[in-house]
């Protein structure tokens, strides 16, 4: 299929176990998932995290943020998406661009959503 755990910006070069220490979740949360693109971008006073994997065959995406004073913990919260959805929001949206609209992730993942349709997924 494709390469499993783009892991991305301050999370470059990371692996599942960032997660387990950022989300405060445990280990046995992550089995039997592929996580497919993993962001976390943070300035001085600000956070914000991007998880997009696979499960039984569907998509799920993770939220998170946080500002100086606390952390993820308690934000793991899967949410069931759809490529379209997800592609929807890249073009409308911000969704993997700063504010100013630099890449944070924007361009690896509409890469990874045709990767995804070439191979089938749905």
């Amino acid at each position: 299929m494709h390469e499993s755990g783009l892991f991305l910006n301050d999370w470059k070069d990371a692996d599942n176990q960032v997660l387990i220490e950022q989300f405060a979740i445990p280990a046995a949360e992550l089995q039997g998932i592929e996580i497919l693109l993993a962001s976390y971008c943070r300035d001085a006073f600000y956070g914000e995290a991007f998880v997009l994997f696979s499960r039984d065959g569907r998509l799920y995406e993770v939220n998170a943020s946080h500002d100086s004073s606390d952390g993820m913990t308690g934000q793991w919260e899967p949410e069931e998406t759809l490529i379209e959805a997800l592609r929807y929001r890249l073009e409308n949206g911000r969704l993997g661009s700063h504010e100013d609209g630099c890449n944070l992730f924007a361009d690896e993942l509409r890469f990874l959503l045709f990767e995804l349709e070439a191979d089938g997924f749905r």
